[in-house]
């Protein structure tokens, strides 16, 4: 069986990085030789991590310090907006930590495989 290459999306619409699949025939893929990952993938969900994790905190920041303005002069702040700040920056918390609960019991499961 032979892939059309008219059947692959051009690179113009794909977005983010192309990996390769490994084969272990010459015959897979139209006979192309394997290419290892590369390098930037890792970095790239490494910086897409920190970039969401720096948008969780932003979001925190976000609500004390409308909180704080609410204490300081009510009457410039509406008491909405406030909770509406503080319920995002709970959620993307909670969100946030169950992702982390769930990539370090994955870890040990992976480690304690037998």
């Amino acid at each position: 069986m032979t892939i059309n290459p008219n059947h692959i999306l051009p690179q113009t619409i794909v977005k983010g990085d192309i990996i390769r699949l490994k084969t272990t025939s010459g015959g897979h893929w139209n006979g192309e030789s394997p290419q290892a990952m590369p390098e930037s993938a890792a970095v790239n969900f490494a910086e897409m991590f920190k970039r969401t994790l720096n948008k969780v905190n932003d979001q925190l920041v976000n609500a004390d310090a409308l909180t704080q303005k609410m204490i300081e002069d009510p009457s410039k702040v509406k008491i909405h907006s406030v909770l509406i700040a503080a319920e995002k920056a709970r959620m993307s918390l909670t969100y946030t930590k169950t992702i982390a609960d769930l990539a370090v019991k994955t870890y040990k499961e992976l480690t304690n495989l037998r």
